[in-house]
């Protein structure tokens, strides 16, 4: 996959597909890979950018610290690199926040935005877990970690049908997160607080909220909705922190749809 120097360090990143892009954002410990099951059905209408931001997967991993607004200048200067003008942007909890600060600090970059399972702010409940996988990774490393994270993130039927690939996961997490960086992306993610600042969001917005999500649950969905004006809310049943993961085909078949109608705003891109 190649690489790109942007603000001094050097992102991974991947092209796929043809038409108008769509930039999809990470999860806190994800690399690009874990939008695999969008690749094919998007393709179909769109270009998908998926990077790494800095700290993880295949890109550099400075010293700290990170905070979500650098994460959103990286990828306003990763577009401008590439020559993509605007774009459809899409982003998964701790990329959903990132994706809000773009949407907040670069408003001319934005066609429409889909926030998944994310949260305009983080309250004393959500900063205490992530302060728990701070203290986990200090403690034990990156896999007393994911041990600790992992039953936040699925539905009790997911987490059952699939156990043993979850942990198979493992040790590809580990490697892709050393602690150094971890604990950098994860201060940044506990210090997100846009709070009210969020109705100043202007692009069309759709939220989806898996019903069952443990780590950032259903109300902070309906908080976003509240604050951006015009935004629609989707809940999928049965499904926890990750839907692009855990219901692919529901995420995609609402998502697209929701996409194309606004592809109308990206007529002006480079």
């Amino acid at each position: 996959m190649p690489r790109i120097k942007i603000n001094s360090i050097s992102l991974n990143y991947e092209l796929s597909g043809s038409g108008p892009v769509i930039v999809f954002i990470n999860g806190l410990t994800m690399d690009l890979n874990g939008w695999l099951l969008q690749v094919a059905p998007f393709a179909k209408r769109y270009t998908l950018l998926r990077y790494d931001c800095r700290g993880q997967g295949a890109s550099d991993k400075p010293d700290g610290p990170y905070s979500q607004e650098m994460h959103a200048e990286d990828l306003a200067k990763l577009m401008d690199a590439l020559e993509i003008g605007k774009a459809h942007v899409v982003g998964l909890s701790n990329g959903g926040m990132i994706a809000q600060h773009l949407a907040l600090l670069y408003p001319e970059k934005l066609g429409a935005l889909v926030l998944t399972d994310t949260s305009s702010h983080v309250k004393p409940l959500l900063r205490l877990t992530i302060e728990s996988w701070i203290k986990a990774a200090e403690a034990g490393g990156s896999g007393l970690r994911y041990d600790v994270a992992l039953p936040y993130l699925f539905s009790e039927s997911f987490t059952e049908k699939n156990f043993e690939r979850l942990l198979a996961m493992r040790e590809t997490n580990i490697v892709n997160n050393p602690v150094r960086t971890l604990v950098s992306l994860s201060r940044a993610s506990a210090a997100h607080n846009l709070g009210d600042k969020v109705s100043g969001i202007k692009a069309p917005t759709l939220i989806v909220s898996g019903e069952e999500d443990i780590l950032i649950p259903v109300k902070y969905a309906r908080d976003l909705r509240e604050k951006i004006e015009g935004s629609t809310l989707v809940v999928l049943k049965n499904c926890g922190h990750a839907p692009p993961i855990e219901k692919p085909d529901e995420f995609n078949e609402i998502a697209l749809e929701f996409l194309k109608r606004h592809d109308g705003l990206l007529k002006d891109r480079k």
